[in-house]
């Protein structure tokens, strides 16, 4: 087990608690995410923590393939969703790398609230575009910590360099419009959402 996945699985109590002080950027991201989804779309969802988003898409697609490295993510998003009558959403506790996950399979990737959260942004871009078959859509949703001036961007890179969080990337909307062109990928739609620290949606078309 990496820092990373032992670092979310100790944070996945409180996972939808802290959620909820994003509920309204969250909710646009959601409502714009709707908006590019079709019936018969297969979905991956990169970074699925407890399972909120892909429980509220579920009914817009055919199939939703969710995977995140906290084992305990997993197991309370399988939680949340005994119940709920949903049965197209798979959970996984892996790696975006996992060689399950196969080259032009999917119809649309979602990473909410993972990019700036990796190791290897670019690598990790690469490889959705992999799994993206010609014409799928990337859909992110990012803090854009490159762009904000706040106190809470320098108290993250400070706790950042003492370990005590795991990497945290300073990332800007023109750095990640970059890093998503770079990769044969033609932007469809952005937007800014929230204060503070933004959130950059992003929209992108493989090409």
């Amino acid at each position: 087990m990496n820092k990373s996945e032992k670092f979310w699985d100790k944070r996945a109590v409180e996972y939808d608690e802290n959620e909820k002080k994003w509920e309204e950027t969250y909710n646009k991201a959601l409502e714009n995410t709707k908006k590019h989804l079709k019936k018969n779309d297969i979905v991956l969802d990169f970074g699925c923590g407890s399972g909120i988003l892909a429980i509220q898409l579920a009914s817009f697609v055919k199939e939703i393939h969710a995977l995140d490295i906290s084992s305990k993510n997993i197991e309370a998003a399988e939680q949340r969703t005994k119940g709920r009558k949903i049965e197209n959403i798979s959970y996984t506790h892996t790696t975006i790398f996992d060689d399950k996950y196969k080259k032009e399979s999917y119809d649309v990737i979602l990473a909410f609230n993972i990019l700036h959260l990796v190791e290897d942004t670019p690598k990790i871009v690469q490889r959705i575009n992999e799994l993206l078959k010609l014409g799928g859509l990337f859909i992110s949703e990012t803090a854009s910590l490159g762009e904000s001036k706040s106190f809470l961007r320098f108290l993250i890179s400070f706790i950042t360099k003492l370990k005590i969080l795991p990497r945290v990337n300073k990332l800007g909307y023109s750095e990640i419009d970059n890093m998503i062109v770079t990769e044969d990928f033609k932007i469809v739609e952005t937007e800014v959402l929230g204060e503070g620290i933004p959130t950059y949606f992003v929209v992108a078309e493989k090409s």
